[in-house]
């Protein structure tokens, strides 16, 4: 196996890892028994993904990352509060950025759009946080059914 093969299997690893952290961190907060350590930890683990995908070229994988990292950097700054509607939106976002990993893992083509609904309510939430319109009627990001 060459030395960049390693690598990808370490990251893969790792993301499985990061996976757990999150999703772990999503449900204290969602609960209520999160604290801003809960939330800078799900920051980190998206943040580490976006990484490393963007080390070996995984475009989808980054994009998605990087949407979701965002709304996660505004509840960070306070600009987003983590209310149950906040984390509703990135409950199920976690669940697309665990496909989009194993669909990258295993080599399987990235359907054009696949997590659209997700990126498109987290983008919401951005939009809603710096002063633009939150169209909550607007179909939201439902749970991964893959």
């Amino acid at each position: 196996m060459s030395k960049m093969e390693e690598l990808k299997v370490t990251f893969f690893d790792e993301c499985g890892e990061l996976l757990q952290d999150m999703e772990t961190g999503l449900t204290e907060l969602r609960e209520g028994s999160g604290s801003d350590d809960t939330v800078h930890a799900v920051f980190r683990a998206v943040h580490s993904v976006k990484g490393g995908a963007g080390i070996f070229g995984y475009d989808s994988l980054v994009e998605f990352a990087h949407v979701f990292e965002t709304v996660l950097d505004a509840v960070r700054r306070g600009d987003l509060g983590a209310t149950a509607e906040v984390i509703d939106v990135m409950l199920p976002a976690s669940d697309v950025l665990s496909d989009l990993i194993t669909m990258t893992r295993s080599g399987e083509k990235i359907a054009p759009g696949y997590g659209g609904e997700c990126k498109t309510a987290l983008e919401r939430l951005i939009n809603a946080e710096g002063g633009g319109e939150d169209d909550s009627s607007a179909p939201g990001c439902l749970r991964s059914s893959r």
